[in-house]
């Protein structure tokens, strides 16, 4: 089983106190030391869980969560704080640890997101793409892929209902589990996403086609 991917972003100074000789010991770990610098390992790696340490950088971090949370809406992200002090602003982080805390409370915490990569899970496979959706990895001929969430529902769907045309309500409905159609902008961007992992080339689409007025289309080869 392949460990998972955390990406740990925390200040680089040589004497300040790091979280990733523990997380290392368990997963597969890429360091950023500062948030535009996170920013960019983060779209190129899509991590399974994102641990912000602000703490460590001496800042509240509530600027670089957000985002982080706009780039990648659908990763798990832990937000590291300075010690409570009844006055917190909102975060957009899943989990806000305070300081002072263990490393193990923290790999807890981790855990929480990644624990389901290790339970048996459905696998698709159409074709020459193929998805393991426990793993979140998908594969198209010799490349591999890992997908967020969001993409691998929207992935799923689209393996298990080939050739078919599927209304842009069923995809919102099915992936995002709601029925409000107000702004479909977030479909819109992750069929893009989606494209540039299928595609040899996404400006033109042969395999997440556009049904114009209706919704999308995988096709594929009977």
């Amino acid at each position: 089983m392949d460990a998972a991917k955390v990406l740990l972003i925390e200040s680089g100074r040589a004497n300040g106190k790091s979280f990733a000789p523990a997380l290392k010991k368990r997963y597969e770990v890429s360091l950023a030391y500062s948030g535009k610098s996170g920013l960019a390992v983060a779209h190129s790696l899509l991590p399974d869980v994102v641990v912000l340490d602000a703490v460590s950088m001496r800042t509240s971090g509530d600027r670089i969560c957000r985002k982080l949370h706009a780039q990648l809406p659908d990763t798990p992200l832990i937000h590291i704080r300075p010690p409570y002090e009844g006055k917190d602003k909102p975060s957009p982080a899943d989990i806000i640890l305070h300081h002072p805390f263990t490393w193990r409370k923290l790999v807890n915490r981790i855990n929480r997101f990644v624990d389901s990569q290790d339970k048996e899970g459905e696998i698709l496979e159409v074709g020459n793409i193929r998805l393991n959706v426990p793993k979140r990895l998908l594969i198209v001929g010799d490349q591999e892929r890992r997908l967020t969430p969001k993409l691998t529902g929207l992935a799923a769907v689209f393996l298990k209902y080939p050739n078919t045309v599927i209304a842009r309500k069923t995809l919102i409905q099915q992936v995002w589990n709601t029925d409000y159609m107000g702004d479909t902008r977030t479909l819109d961007v992750h069929i893009r996403w989606l494209r540039e992992a299928l595609e040899e080339n996404p400006s033109r689409p042969r395999i997440i086609t556009t049904v114009r007025g209706v919704g999308y289309r995988m096709v594929l080869p009977a």
